[in-house]
C-alpha cells in the first residue's frame, strides 16, 4: 500500500493528540477566539497541533504542512506531498462539554486528498482510508449506508459558519425545505466526523458552505473510499481551497440531495 506508512503515522499522532483531547476535556483550559468571538480557539487546540506538526515535520521534512492553527492563511500546494491538520474539530462542542469532536489528519498529493485519519478520542473511535485501499474503523472495514436510496428515507447532516460574516452564504438552501425532504436532519458539530459517520453508514448525507480545507480533507477519502460520493454543494469536483463547499452522501441520493439544496 503506497501510503501506508503515512496513514500508520497519521493514526498514531491521531491518537497522541486525542490523548490531550480527552485529559482536558470537561476541564480547566485557556480558550480564546479568532476571527470572532464564535470562532473559538484553546490551549488544547493548539497544543494538539504542535504535536502533530512537530512530529510530522521529523518523519517527513519534505511534505507540507495546512494545519488550522498555525498556517491558516497558506494554500493547499498543488505539488508534492502536504498534511492538513485539524487538530481538534468541533472546538465549540468541546468547550461547552459536548463530547462530539475529532482530530482530523489528510494527506494532501498534488493538490488531492489520498489519505486521512479521523480519531474520535471520546468514544475511541479511529477511522482511517487511503486512495484505492478502502476505509476503516478501528482496523474493520466499513461501507456507507446502502438501505436508503431516496432523500425522504435519508438522514441527513449540516452546520453552519462560526464567523457570521458568512451567514449569507446559508440563504441559497432552503433549510425548511431541505427539513420537510428528508427523514430528519441534525447539526453536529465537527465535519470531519460527520463526514466518518456517512462513511460508516450511520449518517446518509450531508453538506456545508463554509468550510476549510482542514475540515474536509480527511473525511472526503474515507466517504470516498467507503462507496460514497462527494463534490462541492453544486454538483462540481470538490477543491481544496479555502471557503469551500461540500456535499457528500451514500451516492445513492446525491443527485437528490444536489436538487434539493439549489
Amino acid at each position: 500500500m503506497e501510503y501506508a506508512v503515512y496513514l500508520e503515522t497519521a493514526a498514531v499522532l491521531a491518537r497522541q493528540a486525542g490523548k490531550i483531547i480527552k485529559d482536558k476535556f470537561g476541564g480547566q483550559f485557556e480558550k480564546g477566539y479568532k476571527s470572532c468571538p464564535s470562532d473559538l480557539v484553546t490551549e488544547v487546540d493548539r497544543a494538539s497541533e504542535a504535536l502533530i506538526i512537530n512530529i510530522l515535520r521529523q518523519k517527513f521534512p519534505g511534505h507540507g504542512i495546512i494545519g488550522e492553527e498555525s498556517s491558516g492563511n497558506a494554500a493547499i500546494a498543488q505539488g508534492g506531498y502536504a498534511w492538513c491538520i485539524d487538530p481538534l474539530d468541533g472546538t465549540t462542542n468541546f468547550v461547552y462539554g459536548i463530547p462530539f469532536c475529532s482530530v482530523s489528519i489528510g494527506l494532501i498529493h498534488n493538490g488531492e486528498a489520498v489519505a486521512g485519519v479521523v480519531y474520535d478520542p471520546l468514544r475511541d473511535e479511529c477511522f482511517s482510508a487511503a486512495l484505492g485501499c478502502g476505509s476503516f474503523l478501528n482496523g474493520g472495514p466499513i461501507r456507507v449506508d446502502a438501505t436508503r436510496k431516496k432523500l425522504s428515507e435519508a438522514l441527513l447532516v449540516t452546520g453552519y459558519p462560526e464567523n457570521k460574516s458568512y451567514s449569507g452564504l446559508l440563504r441559497r438552501v432552503d433549510y425548511h425545505k431541505m427539513a420537510h425532504s428528508c427523514s430528519n436532519l441534525r447539526a453536529l458539530g465537527s465535519a470531519a466526523l460527520e463526514l466518518a459517520y456517512i462513511a460508516c453508514g450511520r449518517l446518509t448525507g450531508f453538506w456545508e458552505n463554509p468550510l476549510m480545507p482542514w475540515d474536509v480533507a480527511a473525511g472526503s477519502v474515507l466517504v470516498r473510499e467507503a462507496g460514497g460520493k462527494v463534490t462541492d454543494i453544486e454538483g462540481g469536483k470538490l477543491r481544496l481551497e479555502r471557503y469551500l463547499s461540500i456535499t457528500a452522501s451514500n451516492g445513492l441520493i446525491h443527485e437528490e440531495l444536489l436538487q434539493a439544496l439549489l
